[in-house]
């Protein structure tokens, strides 16, 4: 594939995307906008609820969007222009699959603009399905281009809480005991579904959809009425649900950069709440949830908790930013693991930021760190073999 000369550190920040965790993804694109390094060129690119790709013409530095909002980011994935910005045309765009110099020319016509063409690198900046779940990486995979975040194999692992929980209780670790319900299966016969939920889990007991973030369709059932309840809420995001026993302790949260081979792990911050850590509670201004940097505990365990971390980081392949959280119980005293989040929460009140500000690496030094690994991986990949010489 061929990109034009200016394409060199430009990158593609995608934000919105067709998921329930649309809004989300505005308030985190928001702090990467104003933190991305001033050595690189950005074209924004929104996403909206249909799958249609909209950006802004021309590049962009982090220092004009300095004053960007979440209004601003909801106007160019509408189509609009900016009012502060009047003379940039609001483009459709694509991304194609193999889009090799043979065929490029046959592309001089065609009404989008293609963002392989312009940029080197892309930023996904997407949470739940659609953005980190694997299925968007795979287009990357298949356009040849470098991106941020975890691969397509760590992105689909990472979503499905319950392989990562498979991968993590193999490897030696605890998890909280829970039974995966399957949508077609309790449609079909709902009865044996309940009765197996109480007889291994009881009440109360936590429902959520097995591949969303952000506790979106999460809740807790204190008796069958609300379970069933409950559950058709979580299946109408998900084909797949978990119902978990509750944990008697305090959530624990670790930021994650780098790759598996090589895990960079912050100390534990601390989640402290009256109830559970719902979608209201994460991301509502008069939220009373708070969080403590770092967590209430001593600092052998902290070295405990991030070794198993640094574990969970290695059986599950991840790379790029992510956030790995636990359960700190009391009795007995040990971390059990609750989820990976392959693209955290990047709001100015989420966890993951705040951690590394803890370790005194600040949004501008990790957003780099997290490109150039996205480009060196691509070089990586790009000298795998596709097939075998074969004489037929």
């Amino acid at each position: 594939m061929t990109q034009n000369q200016s394409s060199e550190n430009t990158i593609a920040v995608l934000f919105g995307g067709r998921s329930s965790e649309h809004e989300i993804s505005l308030r985190s694109a928001v702090y990467v906008f104003k933190n991305i390094p001033e050595k690189y060129n950005i074209i924004p690119v929104g996403i909206n609820k249909k799958g249609n790709y909209f950006s802004l013409e021309g590049t962009f530095k982090a220092k004009d969007f300095s004053d960007i909002t979440i209004e601003d980011l909801a106007a160019i994935i509408n189509g609009q222009v900016l009012k502060q910005m009047p003379e940039r045309k609001n483009l459709k765009c694509v991304l194609l699959p193999y889009l090799h110099d043979e065929i490029e020319k046959d592309f001089k016509s065609f009404p989008y603009r293609i963002l392989n063409l312009e940029a080197s690198c892309f930023f996904p900046i997407l949470h739940g399905q659609n953005g980190e779940d694997g299925r968007l990486q795979g287009l990357f995979e298949l356009a040849e281009v470098a991106y941020a975040g975890c691969d397509l194999r760590a992105s689909a692992v990472g979503i499905d809480k319950d392989i990562a929980k498979r991968l993590v209780r193999d490897a030696g670790i605890s998890i909280a005991k829970y039974e995966l319900i399957e949508g077609e299966a309790y449609t079909k016969n709902p009865d044996e579904t309940l009765e197996r939920v109480e007889i291994s889990i009881g009440y109360p007991c936590f429902v959520k959809p097995n591949s969303l973030g952000s506790a979106v369709g999460t809740g807790r059932a204190k008796n069958r009425e609300d379970l069933i309840i409950l559950l058709k809420e979580a299946l109408a995001f998900d084909q797949k649900v978990l119902v978990e026993e509750p944990m008697q302790g305090t959530e624990v949260e670790c930021a994650f950069l780098g790759t598996s081979a090589f895990p960079k792990i912050t100390i534990a911050g601390e989640i402290v709440t009256k109830d559970f850590y719902s979608y209201e509670e994460k991301y509502s201004s008069v939220s009373e949830a708070t969080t403590k940097i770092p967590a209430s505990i001593s600092a052998d365990r902290m070295n405990e908790l991030k070794n198993i971390a640094k574990k969970v980081a290695q059986v599950t392949g991840i790379s790029g930013l992510c956030r790995i959280d636990f359960w700190n119980c009391q009795d007995p005293n040990r971390f059990v693991f609750n989820e990976i989040n392959t693209l955290p929460g990047l709001t100015s009140i989420s966890m993951f930021p705040k951690l590394w500000e803890q370790e005194g690496i600040v949004g501008k030094v990790w957003i780099e760190d997290v490109i150039e690994q996205a480009y060196e991986r691509r070089k990586w990949v790009a000298k795998s073999q596709y097939g075998i010489r074969a004489s037929i």
